[in-house]
């Protein structure tokens, strides 16, 4: 009898400690409900100054008046000025140092002229804005269209940093 108690007592500690297994660091993640939010950090390597020119014209769909752009380029590293006037565009690529300006490429040849004046020889990064039937002036190369995304223009604005940076050193 003591034999056939042993084992029933050996049961009955057992059978609780089975149902009751420890969640190792992490599996609370595994129910539901209870998920980690996972967003692509994106830092930039070289960042800048960037300003970028929508005209009051410009369609308030395109990715240049989105507000979670002007967020993704700050927490990416630029420093972003939005403008809506050519004279302010003036007057911030006088005032300070500016390394890529997001401009439309119908106002790409004033802006040419206006960025050769300039202190800081700030890059382009023209999108073309034109609607259908319209192409742009094949002269300007548009790498970003008024449609693209947020990680299209982060991107571009990577790619044109870096290039910038690059040339810097050489010099």
């Amino acid at each position: 009898m003591s034999r056939t108690a042993l084992l029933v007592a050996a049961l009955i500690v057992s059978v609780p400690a089975l149902n009751l297994v420890g969640q190792a660091c992490g599996d609370k993640f595994l129910m539901v409900g209870r998920g980690a939010r996972f967003q692509r950090a994106y830092a930039s390597v070289y960042p800048g100054n960037v300003v970028i020119y929508a005209r009051p014209s410009a369609d308030p769909k395109a990715a240049i008046r989105d507000p979670q752009l002007h967020k993704a380029l700050r927490q990416a590293g630029h420093a972003v000025l939005v403008i809506e006037d050519w004279a302010q565009l003036e007057r911030a690529l006088k005032a300070g140092p500016v390394d890529i300006v997001l401009v439309d490429v119908a106002d790409a040849p004033q802006f040419r002229d206006l960025a050769a004046s300039s202190s800081a020889h700030p890059d382009a990064l023209y999108i073309d804005f034109a609607s259908k039937g319209k192409t742009p002036n094949p002269a300007f190369k548009c790498r970003l269209k008024a449609s693209d995304g947020r990680l299209k223009y982060l991107d571009e604005i990577e790619n044109a940093m870096t290039a910038r940076t690059k040339h810097a050193k050489n010099s």
